[in-house]
């Protein structure tokens, strides 16, 4: 993975690498069953399983160098170029469909390469998969230019994420650094006890300290082997000045005490000197413990709780950084797959706006709707159809009126872009962040009032505020705009229908609001026509 793939002996790397190779073994035994099913036998039949078997020996050799020898097999490219070169093999000789392990096999080159190794090769395998395509099979150029689209995407994004990934990287290296520094400079004792019970991490003070070996802790004992070899040594003969808490510890072996209860006691060193232990539990289960002497604890300790602020801050902003990348990348993805312009867009966002504004100055709305939220909502609008991305081409591009089984596979777009949306935003329940906004937006912006609509067949005000935003300003901009299949409406036509959908596909309330607000609706439609802010030839 660009700069940071130096270190190829992590458990996480070999984790992350092994898990990438058994979802291509997985998919290439797929792909081979489903071609000894009958009906497929055939020459081309025949070539693809021979150049997919390839491919999985070598699949198969890198997960048991992964596993046996922690390190790829041969090298970390011949995984990903071998796809690519026999997809490209297969694409000629057996059928253009096999572009698809092209594609498959870009996110691994950015995984195991690095960035300009893999920018030059994706672009390479995307450049000749097409030109086979189209010297080969005479696919069409429209076909084509989406194909590259789509590749030009991948590549980008990807190469957007690790670049922001290796930079993120390299700055928690350097943090990590300056807090070992610091762990080990600091006149205080640190250690980590993990949910276990045993000892993760210390620094040379702890020993100090506590007067144990660095080869007891090193060893990662339990809490409970370091308190017996402390007693067998004799460290507690002298019980008379242990404050109780710390009495009771001693006696339980650390076993019988709550560790992950927030408290601090003082006992006596083996060294006469007096320690103040502290017990600070972690949400992660971890307890973090420090030893100081009492006359010099309350600077140290002031200074680690700088030191952990500081490093906070500085992942929160790291972590802020990226979700804005995130989510640029994610509206211009949701843009390629989508026949809108970027115009509806524009004005998509201006009627939720409008919509919104208007609504807020209701009582019943005036706290829920803050100009901090609108403006969030405005920002997650362009969203809506990211689950668009999962819908192939034939349905998603069909310019004729689906069949049944079609508009069962389009409507999986407002799930999956929910989905999508709630895996971006991770760990992060906030109801009122961007991502959680818009994978409402995403998931509930078919839904109708009367219960009628989908995915769910949510009615009334179990369907989320923002998503009936977003669902009238659609089917507005829908109405008074042309496409392949209609004419565009008036504003006073499409206002009718809206009026006439109150309380049925719309909230009545939204419908209120959009009576006062028509003036701006129509507004924002000629200000943003598709015709007139069209370049002219």
């Amino acid at each position: 993975m660009s700069d940071t793939s130096s270190t190829q002996t992590g458990s996480q790397w070999l984790y992350a690498h092994k898990i990438i190779d058994l979802y291509f073994a997985a998919g290439l035994l797929l792909f081979t069953a489903i071609r000894l099913l009958p009906g497929h036998a055939g020459a081309n039949n025949n070539a693809s399983i021979a150049l997919t078997s390839v491919v999985l020996v070598f699949v198969i050799a890198d997960i048991w160098s992964l596993h046996y020898r922690a390190k790829t097999f041969l090298a970390n490219a011949v995984i990903p170029v071998l796809t690519i070169g026999l997809a490209c093999l297969a694409i000629w000789f057996v059928s253009p469909f096999s572009v698809m392990w092209v594609y498959a096999a870009i996110p691994v080159l950015f995984v195991r390469l690095s960035l300009s190794s893999a920018y030059a090769i994706s672009i390479g395998a995307v450049f000749i998969a097409l030109s086979i395509l189209f010297f080969k099979h005479g696919l069409d150029t429209a076909t084509l230019a989406r194909l590259a689209l789509a590749g030009g995407m991948i590549i980008t994004t990807l190469g957007i994420f690790f670049k922001i990934l290796n930079r993120t990287t390299s700055e928690l290296a350097e943090t990590t650094a300056l807090l070992s520094g610091t762990l080990q400079s600091v006149s205080q004792g640190i250690s980590v006890i993990g949910a276990d019970n045993r000892y993760k991490l210390f620094n040379q003070q702890t020993c100090e300290l506590l007067n144990l070996p660095a080869s007891l802790l090193a060893s990662k004992p339990t809490l409970p082997e370091v308190v017996q070899y402390q007693i067998d040594r004799g460290d507690f003969r002298d019980l008379g000045e242990i404050t109780p808490d710390a009495r009771a510890y001693i006696f339980s072996r650390g076993v019988n005490v709550d560790e992950h209860t927030k408290r601090n006691y003082v006992r006596k060193g083996a060294q006469g000197r007096f320690i103040e232990v502290k017990t600070h539990p972690m949400p992660s289960g971890d307890v973090v413990r420090t030893y100081a002497d009492v006359s010099n604890y309350e600077n140290t300790s002031s200074k680690l709780r700088e030191l952990l602020a500081e490093q906070q801050e500085m992942s929160q902003l790291i972590l802020q950084r990226v979700r804005e990348q995130m989510i640029d990348s994610m509206t211009e993805l949701a843009l390629t797959r989508d026949n809108e312009t970027g115009l509806h867009i524009q004005r998509t966002k201006l009627y939720v706006k409008t919509l919104a504004q208007v609504l807020s100055r209701a009582e019943r709305y005036r706290e829920q709707l803050s100009d901090e939220l609108i403006e969030k909502i405005v920002t997650a609008a362009p969203l809506h159809d990211l689950g668009k991305v999962g819908i192939p081409d034939q349905i998603l591009l069909k310019p004729s009126r689906h069949t049944a089984d079609e508009t069962v596979i389009m409507r999986t777009h407002a799930m999956l872009g929910e989905t999508i949306l709630v895996a971006a935003a991770g760990a992060d329940q906030m109801p009122t962040s961007l991502f959680n906004i818009a994978a409402r937006i995403a998931g509930g912006h078919h839904e109708n009032w009367d219960g009628s609509g989908y995915p769910r067949g949510l009615a009334g005000t179990d369907i989320p505020l923002e998503a009936r935003l977003l669902a009238l300003a659609d089917v507005y901009d829908a109405l008074t705009t042309e496409r392949i299949y209609k004419k565009a409406w008036t504003h006073e036509a499409a206002s009718e229908e809206i009026y006439r959908l109150s309380g049925k596909k719309f909230d009545p309330d939204l419908v209120f609001a959009f009576g006062q607000a028509e003036a701006r609706f129509r507004e924002i439609a000629i200000e943003l026509n598709d015709a007139t802010s069209a370049p002219q030839p």
